[in-house]
């Protein structure tokens, strides 16, 4: 036997002791308290099964002969109990009268027995026997309960999805024999992989999301240059906005229908997806093509590159964000650069423009307002279904508005300029939505801010194709300076807000 398993010759144990004549159990305890160790008394055998059952003991002396319960019928409940069987029992007996109630106890499981007239000798060296094999069999059954976990943290694995405090092998690792030692190995390895294949999860996740941002910002700054068209043929902002929202409504509605079935609404969806279309389906489509009636396109795109920063600045403020001395600095030189921009006109223009651009700063906050309420949206909608009911809803919420306005006008009579503008422009909306519901889900909404550089381009490339507009070298200037503020910002990569569990393929083994 080695040092590990070496038992000293005298080791405190809690003790039971069932005995029904309190002379005898009053003996029985006084000559084991006397011997160092800590015992109770059982009255009866439903009385030394409830205190089992109550408290964890060492060892238990039983009496045979007892009243209603007798010892075998404790012995046999014992043997039964998953958490009572290797609790060792030492039965009580007198060897002239009940050598064969001793044996059917041993038979029964008892682990020996001591004579009602002992000596303290013997009954220290039966105590002392039994507690060396209880404690041995307590060793041997934490052995086998560890290499279980090791199995297993091994099945967590085999089942391909798992974070490294999923194995559970604390306890394992903390053994100081070989298998600790394996279980050590294990958790590093497994550490390893996972780092590895976790690092590899995030640079892909980030490289999705910087693609699907930089679509929804492509697409999403069609809308200022659509609306300088509509503008342009006469076609009212409201009647624009209402169909818009509708057909795009209909349409991303019909296909997440056909994809994932009809969506369960219910009434506390009702909440956000009423927010949402007042904001953005409303409030922001709208502004857009109003605005658009009186300032260039290209500078509507070039005003709501502040998006990013009102967005980092909201959520610094709600905690999602921690504020620095260089991400303040970035912001100063983001709006530094807009206000700019906004003061000093070009050659001809009017204050009317001013106040026209001025009021474009909206845009741009509304669409941060947008970008954080994103990330509150319903998990059991899907993205489609989502923008789907709030495009519909904010349609009907713009109707009334119509009717002040003198009525609606109602496209589709024949295919042309006013039709084709509000199917791109609905369209495009709910396209870039779903994409962005998509980024924030994945990456957070401070992640999903980094659009408004990419629908700024788009805005100005879309106004130069499409309506041969141009930036002054001061706008130019301007956005530079914005990019670098927000590089100075710094928003958190796609990779900081995941929490993805990794994923490992199953090995097979090839048949021989």
């Amino acid at each position: 036997m080695n040092e590990a398993t070496r038992q000293p010759e005298h080791e405190a144990a809690t003790i039971l002791v069932v005995d029904d004549n309190r002379l005898s159990a009053r003996k029985l305890q006084m000559a084991t308290r006397a011997l160092g160790h800590a015992t109770e008394v059982a009255v009866d055998g439903f009385d030394a099964l409830k205190t089992l059952r109550d408290a964890d003991f060492d060892i238990v002396l039983l009496d045979i002969m007892m009243p209603g319960m007798d010892g075998y019928a404790v012995l046999e409940a014992m043997k039964s109990d998953d958490r009572l069987r290797d609790v060792p029992v030492i039965v009580i007996s007198s060897l002239d009268e009940e050598v064969g109630s001793v044996a059917r106890a041993i038979e029964l499981g008892a682990e020996d027995f001591l004579p009602k007239d002992f000596e303290t000798a013997l009954l220290r060296a039966r105590i002392n026997a039994s507690l060396v094999r209880k404690r041995f069999r307590d060793r041997e059954l934490a052995y086998f309960r560890d290499i279980e976990q090791l199995a297993s943290a091994a099945q967590v694995i085999e089942r391909g999805a798992f974070q490294p405090s999923d194995l559970l092998l604390e306890n394992v690792a903390a053994r100081r024999d070989p298998l600790g030692r394996l279980a050590r190995v294990f958790q590093d390895l497994a550490e390893e992989i996972y780092n590895r294949e976790r690092r590899l999860d995030l640079t892909v996740r980030t490289l999705r999301g910087a693609i699907l941002v930089l679509l929804a910002g492509s697409i999403f700054g069609l809308a200022p240059a659509l609306g300088r068209i509509a503008a342009e043929r006469s076609i009212p902002p409201i009647d624009l906005a209402v169909w818009s929202n509708l057909v795009a409504g209909i349409a991303i509605l019909s296909v997440s229908v056909f994809r994932n079935g009809l969506p369960r609404l219910r009434l506390r969806h009702l909440a956000f997806l009423s927010s949402w279309a007042i904001l953005l389906g409303c409030l922001y489509q709208l502004g857009t093509l109003v605005i658009a009636t009186h300032v260039e396109a290209t500078m509507i795109a070039l005003i709501g590159s502040t998006r990013g920063f009102i967005v980092f600045l909201l959520a610094a403020l709600i905690g999602m964000e921690t504020p620095s001395l260089r991400r303040f600095l970035g912001l100063g030189i983001g709006f530094a650069a807009i206000t700019a921009t906004l003061l000093v006109l070009e050659p001809g223009a009017s204050a009317g423009s001013m106040w026209w651009m001025l009021a474009a700063l909206a845009l741009p906050l509304l669409l941060a307002l947008h970008t954080l309420l994103m990330a509150w949206r319903p998990k059991d909608l899907s993205a489609g279904a989502t923008v789907g009911c709030m495009m519909i809803l904010a349609s009907v919420l713009l109707m009334p508005i119509t009717a002040l306005d003198g009525g609606i006008s109602v496209p589709f009579a024949t295919l042309g300029a006013y039709e084709a503008i509000v199917l791109l422009l609905g369209l495009a909306t709910g396209v870039a939505l779903v994409l962005a519901l998509t980024v924030v889900a994945m990456a957070g909404p401070v992640f999903a801010s980094q659009m408004a550089y990419s629908q700024t381009l788009a805005g100005i490339v879309w106004g130069m194709l499409l309506l041969g507009e141009s930036l002054s070298p001061l706008a130019w200037a301007a956005l530079a300076l914005v990019i670098l503020g927000f590089w100075l910002v710094e928003p958190k990569n796609a990779g900081s807000e995941f929490k993805a569990k990794l994923r490992v393929t199953q090995m097979t083994k090839s048949p021989e």
